[in-house]
């Protein structure tokens, strides 16, 4: 069949970003399965064997977004003004690679609605993934007009996920709450399909010997979502029980909004909320390759997602894959990608306190955090792995085609 993905950069060396991750991790397996894949992105149709063919010009706000590039282009506006814009835009390209090459399935994300749109365009199935649905994530400190731009993201948002054929989502538990807090009908067909993990007997391993005792890694964007004030308070506290510490934060500096309209940097964050030796302790990477990531994964003693929210975050699955201890906070989906206690531990969200404490538990018993690495990276091959996610995709993508966009109703659970 012919696969069509929606993305918001091509190719994935242009940045990191979750669902770049996806598209390239399920794009590599498809076309290993003997199917045609092409990528829509930035205005572009990119072939199956990376030639690319420019499709509809964009307009207005939608040429603006595309100028972003590397952040994400056409998913971040912030005018509620230019949503139905920009998706009209996305619809036309849509429909012109549909021209170009007749896709038989087309599956993007949920974000702002748009999948709606582009279901209107072509005359194949739209798969709506839930790769980070606005409606369910925490309220942040927002002016009047982002307010508005918010209920209006998720209005959109609401109307696709109620009118698609066919919506995926990584979890249960954001399916479910998505489903509720948007109005979807029960009967629709919804699946629960994970994210992807490629796994490579080839790659390198963390192992204990190997890493370095007391060292945190923490990889994402320095802002409110992923908790980069949680994370930076533990390691505060974490210094007054185990002062040989050191932590490692990889990620742009985006700003920690404290008050509407205003956001603290991380330098200025650090001065005014840590102790001097915290400070000494820690280094900001900034933006990293994963090339350059794998690396500092290995040689930390463990790996810690400190998020408000998070969807399936590959940051997790990266390091689990790699056989690195994990902690993670306890976000709604969360114990269906780690189980506590097993392969990596939980923690409550926004808890300095209680992250502190589980950052010394953790650390204060090596085996035991060795014991956690190599379960989740059974987990990985057992559950995550590409080969196993993957073949669930092509199973609902093949029901799509079938069922003229109407897939058969069939549960695609977490094991």
């Amino acid at each position: 069949m012919h696969i069509g993905l929606c993305s918001p950069h091509w190719p994935p060396s242009r940045g990191a970003n979750g669902i770049v991750s996806y598209v390239a991790e399920v794009r590599r397996h498809f076309l290993a399965r003997g199917h045609d894949v092409s990528v829509l992105s930035q205005g572009e149709l990119i072939f199956a064997d990376g030639t690319a063919m420019p499709l509809a010009p964009r307009s207005g706000a939608a040429r603006a977004l595309a100028r972003a590039g590397s952040r994400i282009a056409w998913r971040l506006d912030r005018s509620s003004g230019a949503l139905a814009p920009v998706g009209r835009a996305l619809a036309r390209e849509v429909a012109a690679a549909h021209r170009i090459k007749r896709f038989d399935v087309l599956e993007m994300e949920e974000s702002f609605g748009w999948s709606e749109m582009v279901a209107r365009a072509i005359d194949a199935p739209v798969i709506t993934r839930l790769h980070g649905p606005h409606v369910v994530k925490p309220v942040r400190n927002l002016t009047e007009a982002e307010l508005l731009s918010d209920e209006a993201r998720c209005r959109a948002e609401a109307s696709a996920v109620r009118s698609a054929a066919i919506v995926t989502s990584p979890t249960q538990a954001i399916l479910e709450e998505t489903c509720a807090k948007y109005g979807r009908e029960a009967g629709r067909v919804s699946l629960v399909i994970a994210n992807p993990i490629g796994l490579n007997d080839a790659s390198p391993r963390w192992s204990l010997a190997g890493c370095e005792r007391d060292h945190v890694l923490v990889i994402g964007r320095f802002d409110f979502w992923k908790g980069a004030d949680t994370m930076l308070l533990a390691f505060d506290r974490l210094l007054r029980l185990r002062p040989t510490a050191r932590l490692t934060m990889v990620g742009p500096d985006e700003g920690l909004e404290t008050t509407p309209g205003r956001r603290i940097g991380f330098e200025d964050f650090v001065h005014a909320n840590l102790s001097p030796a915290a400070r000494e302790r820690i280094t900001f990477t900034g933006k990293l390759t994963a090339a350059e990531i794998a690396p500092l994964r290995l040689r930390a003693n463990v790996t810690v997602c400190a998020s408000r929210w998070e969807s399936f975050p590959y940051v997790l699955l990266e390091a689990m894959a790699a056989g690195s201890p994990v902690i993670c906070t306890a976000w709604p989906a969360s114990g269906e990608v780690i189980l506590d206690g097993e392969t990596g531990m939980l923690t409550p969200v926004a808890d300095p306190d209680a992250l502190a404490a589980t950052l010394e538990r953790m650390l204060a018993n090596p085996p035991l955090a060795a014991a956690m690495g190599a379960a989740a990276r059974r987990r990985c091959e057992e559950v995550f792995a590409t080969e196993v996610v993957g073949d669930r995709l092509l199973e609902c993508y093949a029901d799509a085609i079938g069922a003229g966009s109407i897939p058969r109703a069939r549960e695609l659970e977490l094991q």
